[in-house]
């Protein structure tokens, strides 16, 4: 079974927004921001992946997306976490990458796995 992280899974943070300091308040945007382009992200790939089998240039389009944003987010975040978790989604996506060029079927839980660990990493408390 596949597990499709949301936006509703960021309200936590959207609501705690109003109750941080200022540093504090940047961070969250910055983390909920960056969740959001992951979410898009695992969500496009899983679309490509299950479309995959009629057009693996889907896959491949869909693979460079997510690479492009995660260099983005790595490049626009001072938080070690957020970097951790980008770069543990960029291995997967790669992994991703080299079963769809090896012809196996690729398994993107890890991409999901990162998604959410990142909304995990956005919530307060």
């Amino acid at each position: 079974m596949r597990r499709r992280t949301t936006l509703a899974a960021l309200a936590p943070v959207l609501l705690a927004l109003p109750l941080t300091g200022c540093g504090a308040v940047q961070n969250a945007l910055d983390c909920a921001n960056t969740a959001v382009v992951v979410v898009d992200s695992a969500n496009a790939l899983q679309q490509a992946v299950a479309d995959g089998v009629e057009n693996p240039a889907e896959v491949d389009r869909s693979l460079n997306r997510i690479n492009e944003n995660l260099d983005e987010i790595i490049e626009n975040t001072d938080n070690a976490d957020i970097t951790r978790v980008a770069e543990d989604m960029r291995q997967a996506a790669d992994n991703v990458r080299e079963s769809v060029e090896q012809g196996k079927a690729p398994d993107v839980a890890p991409v999901v796995d990162a998604a959410d660990e990142l909304t995990q990493v956005c919530t307060p408390g």
